[in-house]
């Protein structure tokens, strides 16, 4: 199985695939401070993308793969906090 939903952390292996999705999201929703292991990633879908940026789970291990690594971690990192008030001066991003 591409995805292992544990207490805390989630282990993505190899491709997060569409029927992924809804259980990693479910999993997000609920887990207290959420972690997710992107080590042996390879390809992630959009939603999976998507639900990373709206809950911002703490990424315990960057993916090997260039692409991810390169492009796709930056953003879900420095995703802004939905729990922050927007700050006008910024255009709305609290950051």
């Amino acid at each position: 199985m591409p995805l292992e939903l544990r207490d805390r952390t989630a282990t993505v292996i190899d491709a997060l695939v569409v029927e992924d999705v809804e259980p990693f999201v479910g999993w997000l929703r609920t887990t207290e401070r959420p972690r997710v292991n992107l080590r042996r990633c390879t390809h992630l879908h959009t939603g999976a993308v998507q639900a990373m940026l709206v809950f911002r789970p703490k990424i315990s291990a960057a993916p090997s793969d260039h692409f991810l690594a390169m492009h796709l971690l930056p953003l879900i990192e420095a995703a802004p906090d939905p729990t922050e008030p927007a700050d006008p001066a910024n255009g709305g991003d609290p950051r």
